[in-house]
């Protein structure tokens, strides 16, 4: 049995006639009946279904045609892999830690030289999937992707200096539902872990008075005490002020920053050097 069987077997399959395959091959037709005719011997069953010049594939052909499809998809991205020309860039999905990849970012391309990197925060069908990295939140199925665990970030209460909970440095979570809350918008990866969180550990939804997507903003109204937010305490840190207290939360809970890419992807250099570096500058942070 030869890989250009296979390859025209596929197309066949594909295709459902001999004629339009032999023009896709620039091979007689006949060729790729007499091609097909011998792998259908060689296996001891019928592939197609023939009637005049349409052909379709039986149960044994479909079966065969999932198989054979699998293994010359990966075949030729095995040959594609070397064919292709070493990346130089590299391009990042943010779903989570948009503040730490910025600077990572900037570290990464002051040590290196020769290599680009751009990074979305949103992502459309059309670059669906045709990214290197995605920096995102841990959950229970990672499913097809491969990762590596950067940060656990306790999760904290963050009120305005003039809140009267500033007088505490812990609370309970529990005795919190009727405060009105500051955060992201629902759907977004922090705000429904916040929320599962309070319904979990609380027993309560909490009411949010202001959403955004705005970090910038969100400081802004904690500040204004317009109302109290659950934050990452490391991210918080970043840019300290006089004008916050953080309060731990006596039910503790973390959210864990991944960096994470798709089981079936194959790092180039590049971006396997992009990773290493990653994962020192967490370790290091």
């Amino acid at each position: 049995m030869e890989l250009l069987q296979l390859r025209y077997f596929r197309d066949a399959a594909e295709l459902e006639n001999f004629s339009r395959v032999a023009e896709k091959n620039f091979v007689p037709q006949p060729s790729i009946s007499k091609t097909i005719s011998k792998l259908e011997q060689e296996l001891g069953v019928r592939l197609f279904d023939r009637k005049g010049k349409k052909i379709s594939l039986n149960a044994n052909g479909k079966y065969f045609y999932n198989k054979v499809n699998a293994a010359l998809t990966s075949i030729d991205d095995g040959i594609q892999h070397f064919k292709t020309p070493i990346q130089s860039n590299i391009s990042i999905y943010i779903q989570a830690g948009n503040r730490f990849i910025s600077m990572l970012t900037a570290d990464f391309l002051t040590s290196t030289k020769d290599i680009f990197v751009s990074s979305v925060n949103r992502i459309s069908d059309d670059t669906k999937n045709n990214y290197d990295f995605t920096f995102m939140q841990l959950f229970n199925d990672m499913g097809s992707h491969n990762y590596e665990r950067l940060m656990d970030d306790e999760i904290v209460l963050v009120v305005s200096k003039d809140n009267p909970l500033c007088k505490y440095d812990e609370v309970s979570i529990k005795n919190l539902s009727d405060y009105p809350y500051v955060g992201y918008y629902r759907s977004m990866n922090l705000r429904d872990f916040t929320d599962e969180y309070c319904r979990r550990e609380g027993g309560f939804t909490p009411g949010v008075v202001f959403e955004t997507a705005d970090y910038q903003a969100l400081r802004y109204m904690i500040s204004k005490n317009k109302g109290i937010a659950l934050m990452p305490e490391q991210l918080f840190r970043i840019q300290p002020s006089e004008q916050y207290k953080i309060i731990k939360l006596k039910e503790k809970t973390y959210r864990t920053l991944v960096i994470a890419w798709n089981k079936n992807k194959i790092l180039s250099p590049q971006a396997t050097q992009f990773l290493e570096f990653t994962k020192t500058w967490f370790r290091n942070f």
